[in-house]
């Protein structure tokens, strides 16, 4: 039976095609929603989504819209939620199996090129080592970021359709979570590939993948305890990612202070991509 390349752009006429870039995202985007893992959780995400939407926001937002409609004043008496509410949009309920969805799908971004040895092939194609590696963190970034954003702009529209900017949540929460999604979904990115490249399957990657997070959380958590500085936990790719829309909401205490995340998240981010990037250059992809 013939191993087919699995994510080999096919070769443009001279001057003309599609920038390889686009092709190789779309290709992987193609794949993971025809595997049956893909939509797997596409269904996960959009439950969760479902559950939060009634649960939080039918017992807020229909509260008050029966009060605008009792009396014409009832607007000023609706408090909006403090900032621990809005970072909450983001919170592990939604992290938890965005890790699994990077590591089962995400994971063969850069293995399964290694696992098939299409690589030599790819490069042989009007493709650079930069716009593969661009791609693939290009991917890998997006995915997080595409799973995040309904998560917090659905109740945010509906916030704002049914009670205006006094309801629950703030009218300038995307102001908020954006920048957060932005940073987080290129922290979990730069992991993922950092974690595919080091792998030769895209189970091993999925074992990588979620042995960094985990191992690093667990590892932060002993050196904390043991010095009493919550500041080692931006070891932890898991506590930057829910570190940050803490942060950028404005929580009082959040799990991290401002410069712990920024030098763990640059640390994360740089530290990956390097290893990604040393792992997929031309010279090391032999036959």
């Amino acid at each position: 039976m013939p191993i087919y390349a699995p994510t080999l752009p096919p070769k443009p006429e001279a001057g003309g095609g599609q920038h390889p870039v686009r092709i190789l995202m779309r290709f992987d985007l193609r794949r993971i929603l025809t595997q049956k893992l893909g939509i797997f959780f596409i269904v996960i995400f959009t439950g969760i989504l479902l559950i939060q939407l009634i649960v939080l926001y039918m017992k807020h937002l229909m509260n008050t819209n029966e009060a605008m409609g009792a009396m014409a004043g009832a607007l000023k008496g609706v408090m909006t939620q403090g900032a621990a509410y809005q970072a909450g949009h983001i919170d592990n309920w939604v992290l938890t199996p965005l890790w699994f969805l990077l590591a089962t799908i995400g994971g063969g971004l850069i293995a399964r090129d290694t696992l098939y040895r299409v690589r030599p092939l790819m490069y042989a194609h009007p493709l650079r080592h930069r716009e593969y590696l661009l791609a693939k963190v290009g991917f890998a970034g997006l995915v997080p970021f595409a799973v995040m954003l309904p998560f917090y702009m659905l109740p945010w529209l509906m916030s704002i359709l049914i009670a205006g900017t006094k309801g629950p949540v703030w009218a300038s929460l995307p102001l908020h979570l954006i920048p957060a999604t932005t940073i987080v979904a290129l922290l979990m990115g730069a992991v993922t590939v950092g974690a595919g490249a080091m792998a030769s399957s895209p189970r091993a990657a999925f074992g990588w993948l979620i042995g960094i997070v985990l191992g690093t959380f667990a590892m932060g958590g002993i050196l904390a305890g043991v010095l009493h500085n919550r500041e080692i936990l931006a070891m932890s790719p898991a506590v930057l990612v829910t570190a940050w829309p803490q942060l950028l909401c404005g929580v009082e205490q959040p799990l991290l202070s401002l410069g712990s995340a920024i030098a763990g998240t640059a640390i994360h981010v740089g530290l990956w991509i390097f290893i990604a990037y040393s792992r997929t250059r031309p010279s090391e992809a032999t036959l």
